[in-house]
């Protein structure tokens, strides 16, 4: 009897530690659950904010959606941009600035004219110095307007890279902080220094270097375009090629470290979590298996916020770039259509002065469409490098 007894009491206990265990997994369970809501809540967003909302009041009145977008649902995937919001924004944006620059159209037309027209009537004077001078003039109208428009360019550019580079400077933190929250602790401390250093030399590349030598580069096939005994057209093209090498040659080394040395970082960040993911596992008996499913739930949670982190930015660098680049398109379409329909009636002289500053404006296209992939890569490597990091664990 008594012996009957102590195996009742024994199976008591037994059920009372199992309930108990139950309760206390659920409750675990339900502390180490964690929503993208309550995460983001926790991150400082302001400054993202800020950039935002200069964004929208640039895009408000082509794409109505955005004003109702803010940074929040972006991030938790709760709205987005559709293929069709961004196709009527970039045929609206391009229509735009066709009408606002078509006073530069109308001015390249009637410089060719005038020149046709001296061109036929250059029999009528007595001596040829009127003619002479006279394109010369226009000449010098041509290149007053070219240097206007390569001025316009370039610090169009220069604010394009500066919003760029000023955006990428406030979202890097909260990337690389939640990198380094997957286990991402060489990444992050890789990245971050490489990316700062970088950014400042490539804007200071581009605004002191490459925008300068290509200026030179127009104004010296202009002045050889003027005076025909004095050609200046080969140092032109050396400088020209200067200026796009070192841009091609630096973005393709940083390209090319950035990925090849993140690769290696992220492996080396995966292979540490899976070592101390096996250590936890197997030799800390219970607790450390709920302890590595509770960090499962918290690096899910924190890599959905993070590609979506990364999803914004890379929406904010395209809506950032897009508008430049279309002005710049419809500036160099514009004097090379110019040159194109003035060429049988035009002066060779004039269209072919049109025809170099249409070459320039679309160099100057290039650097804007280069640098701006440039920003977009370094978004795109920091997902691709966590997303390697939770794929090796």
């Amino acid at each position: 009897m008594t012996k009957c007894l102590n195996v009742l009491i024994l199976c008591i206990l037994l059920c009372l530690i199992f309930q108990i265990d139950v309760q206390a997994e659920s409750v675990d369970s339900k502390d180490v659950s964690m929503q993208p809501d309550s995460l983001l809540d926790e991150i400082d967003v302001s400054e993202l904010e800020s950039y935002w909302s200069d964004v929208r009041s640039d895009y408000s009145k082509f794409i109505p959606n955005v004003d109702r977008l803010t940074v929040r649902d972006l991030i938790t995937n709760q709205g987005q941009l559709t293929f069709i919001d961004w196709v009527i924004a970039i045929l609206q944006l391009l229509g735009q600035e066709i009408f606002l620059n078509g006073q530069l159209l109308g001015q390249l037309i009637l410089i060719a004219i005038i020149s046709a027209l001296l061109k036929n009537i250059q029999s009528s004077f007595q001596s040829n110095t009127v003619t002479v001078v006279a394109n010369f003039v226009l000449m010098m109208i041509l290149t007053t307007i070219a240097v206007s428009s390569f001025t316009v360019i370039s610090e169009l550019i220069i604010d394009t890279i500066s919003k760029m580079h000023d955006f990428i400077i406030a979202i890097l933190p909260l990337i690389l902080g939640l990198m380094a929250m997957l286990g991402g602790l060489f990444s992050a401390s890789f990245f971050h220094p490489l990316i700062i250093s970088f950014l400042y030399f490539i804007v200071v590349l581009v605004d002191k270097v490459v925008l300068v030598l290509i200026f030179l580069s127009l104004v010296l096939h202009l002045v050889s375009q003027m005076n025909q005994t004095f050609q200046l057209t080969k140092l032109a093209d050396l400088l020209r090629k200067i200026s796009l090498g070192l841009l091609f040659m630096s973005l393709t080394i940083f390209l090319t470290i950035l990925s090849a040395k993140g690769t290696i970082t992220a492996v080396q960040d995966g292979l540490g979590i899976k070592t101390a993911k096996f250590v936890t596992n197997n030799f800390i008996p219970v607790v450390g298996r709920m302890l590595s499913e509770a960090t499962d739930t918290i690096f899910a949670t924190t890599q959905v916020i993070k590609n979506g982190l990364g999803l914004f930015g890379l929406i904010t660098i395209l809506l950032v770039v897009c508008l430049p680049i279309i002005k710049v398109a419809v500036i160099g379409g514009f004097y090379k259509f110019a040159a194109a329909i003035l060429q049988p009636i035009g002066d060779d002289q004039v269209v072919k002065s049109i025809s170099i500053i249409s070459d320039h404006v679309f160099y100057l296209l290039a650097i804007l469409v280069v640098v701006s992939f440039m920003f977009l890569m370094i978004i795109v490597v920091l997902l691709i490098a966590s997303n390697l990091t939770l794929m090796i664990r």
